[in-house]
């Protein structure tokens, strides 16, 4: 069989054979040798090669078969190396021909034929490996593994057990037979094979075998059976800490008995002692991620990072930890790190957007997250925040632009048509936001966002029928639709119409909300429209305390100060509402209520009493 020794007489042999086409005799008249071996001094008969072609006697040489064994050999193991099975498993058949007793090509063969998915061929080879050399223990492993691979555990077990009658030491057998009963959930009988490796294992490998029988105690699975795990893997770290499968183990059954506490001693202590390990630092960062230790976390993400510098799946998990502990500078790093390596990863491009508009560095902001492609999840939320952030710069125009953009590359997500007639809304384009969301509202009948939205934009026509319409279809698919029960309400409590089903609809939204400025507002104000003043006095009260920035809460508490003739108190409420109205023909009219009170007072002032006309 080929050896490296002979690789380079093989070489110079393909050579030679390759340059002999070159090799002229020159005769007399410059013709050709007719023998095959042709020499201008040819040896004595007696001395020549036997003649391979005669047809009486036909000798094949010893030397040629094993020359041409050990370069189909060669080319063999050149073509499995280079991961071409294919060209492999021909080169090996090749060598079966000149060489057929050869048990390790057959073996060879079985492992090509393994890793182009022909496990019945792999099979026949191993087998017949095994029948021309039956105490091959590589044979035998490799026959064994097949069979295992296929469930067929019976056959398995003969091969293994086989192995132990001409190696009775031999551990690999004993750890697959006892992996096999294990597998058969014979359990006691798999434990018993691992406990007698432990007897006959060498010192610095018996810690295997309590490893391997803590695997099974653990995988029965039950209280008991953890118990006896913990027991077998702390035996296995007693005889070598080092080991880090057992640690992980370990750290697994104290994970299923929520001994959190260990758990983490366990491997921090390993890290400490003989770490980092990028397998413990991934487990670790879990626990303290789960536990929202993200300091600890980050910590053990960065040793991991470390050890694979290239994975950008751990550069990006860094990048959300640093954005949880606010430090936005080194989760910009680890986004862009990851961009870098893979420009199409949306999700980083969304996170580093959203770092970005933290740091209300608007621009870089829009930029990520307008880069976001249509096919992404994340492309919805990147648009409407793009469009925000234009609008919070007062780009209106461009912010439009970008949702109408969106919705002709998408027009299958709602959210569109919403955020874009709030748009429509700040521009007070009502009729153009009406339409869109007609058109919306066909496409998704049942969505009661835009159902809302285009009630409130024809309330915004004055279309007082359309929006109640459109508020009670909102309720009719959800109840507990809260802005909906505040806002027919409100429209009630305006039209002065149905304020006993307007009240029941503002409590109910209420229920829901009960700090709501807006709604316990519309409340307050239905209780007035009811004139049951003082209720509503208390009601509008405590919604100023929760929006005292808005001006129309301050203008209906005013009116109920004046109705319950608290004259100064509704003089100061109208002066606060004036103040923060951005709308100045209604801060116009609020200032005049001012004054009309000033006049009132003045009157009063210098009006005569009756007392003093009749003389008493």
């Amino acid at each position: 069989m080929v050896t490296v020794k002979n690789i380079g007489i093989l070489v110079l042999l393909a050579s030679l054979v390759a340059s002999c086409g070159s090799f002229q005799r020159h005769g007399g008249e410059g013709s050709y040798r007719d023998s095959e071996l042709s020499n201008l001094n040819p040896a004595p008969e007696a001395f020549q090669p036997p003649d391979m072609g005669s047809t009486e006697n036909p000798v094949i040489d010893s030397v040629y078969l094993q020359t041409q064994s050990d370069f189909h050999y060669t080319l063999g193991e050149a073509f499995s190396l280079e991961g071409n099975s294919e060209r492999a498993i021909e080169e090996f058949k090749l060598t079966l021909i000149y060489d057929p007793n050869s048990v390790n090509v057959r073996l060879r063969l079985a492992v090509e034929y393994v890793r182009q998915g022909l496990m019945s061929e792999a099979i026949e080879h191993a087998e017949l490996a095994v029948k021309m050399e039956p105490q091959t223990t590589e044979g035998r492993l490799l026959l064994g593994g097949l069979y295992s691979s296929l469930k067929m555990y019976e056959e398995a077990l003969k091969q293994y057990q086989a192995i132990l009658e001409f190696e009775a030491k031999h551990e690999e057998a004993r750890v697959y037979i006892g992996a096999i009963l294990a597998e058969q959930k014979k359990y006691a009988e798999s434990i018993r094979i691992f406990e007698e490796l432990a007897t006959l294992s060498p010192p610095d490998k018996k810690y295997q075998a309590y490893y391997y029988i803590g695997r099974i105690r653990s995988e029965q699975g039950g209280a008991e059976n953890q118990v006896a795990a913990e027991k077998s893997f702390t035996k296995a770290l007693s005889l070598n800490p080092k080991d880090v499968e057992t640690v992980l183990a370990l750290a697994k059954v104290y994970e299923t008995q929520e001994k959190t506490k260990k758990l983490v001693e366990l491997l921090e202590s390993f890290q400490e002692k003989f770490g980092p390990n990028a397998r413990v630092a991934q487990q670790l960062a879990n626990v303290y991620l789960e536990d929202n230790n993200y300091r600890a976390a980050t910590k053990q993400l960065e040793y991991l990072e470390g050890y694979e510098p290239d994975d950008v799946s751990v550069k990006f998990r860094l990048g959300l930890l640093y954005v949880e502990m606010k430090d936005f500078e080194k989760a910009i790093e680890k986004f862009e790190k990851v961009l870098e390596v893979e420009p199409d990863s949306d999700r980083s491009r969304f996170y580093l957007a959203a770092v970005y508009e933290e740091l209300k560095r608007y621009d870089e902001a829009i930029g990520h997250f307008q880069q976001v492609p249509p096919s992404s999840s994340f492309f919805a939320d990147a648009t409407i925040h793009a469009a925000y952030l234009l609008k919070l710069k007062a780009k209106f125009d461009q912010a439009i632009s970008v949702m109408e953009q969106a919705i002709a590359q998408r027009d299958d997500v709602p959210q569109f048509y919403a955020f874009y007639a709030s748009l429509l809304d700040d521009k007070k384009a009502y009729s153009k936001a009406v339409k869109m969301l007609t058109s919306a509202v066909e496409k998704f009948p049942t969505h009661t966002q835009l159902l809302f939205f285009l009630g409130s934009m024809q309330d915004r026509l004055g279309n007082t029928d359309e929006t109640i319409a459109k508020m009670k279809k909102v309720i009719e698919i959800d109840e507990n639709h809260v802005q909906a029960l505040n806002y027919l309400a409100y429209t009630y409590a305006e039209q002065n119409q149905n304020l006993g089903e307007a009240e029941s609809l503002a409590r109910k939204a209420l229920s829901f909300q009960p700090k709501d400025g807006y709604i316990l507002d519309t409340l307050g104000w239905i209780l007035f429209k009811q004139n049951r003043v003082a209720e509503a006095i208390s009601t509008l009260e405590a919604a100023f305390n929760e929006k005292s920035n808005e001006s129309i809460i301050a203008e209906h508490l005013g009116d109920a100060y004046y109705k319950y003739e608290l004259v100064e108190k509704a003089r100061k409420m109208y002066m606060k509402a004036a103040d923060i109205e951005t709308d100045e023909q209604k801060a116009k009219k609020l200032r005049d209520k001012v004054v009309s009170i000033d006049r009132q007072i003045e009157e009063a002032k210098t009006r005569t009493p009756a007392s003093s006309r009749t003389g008493k």
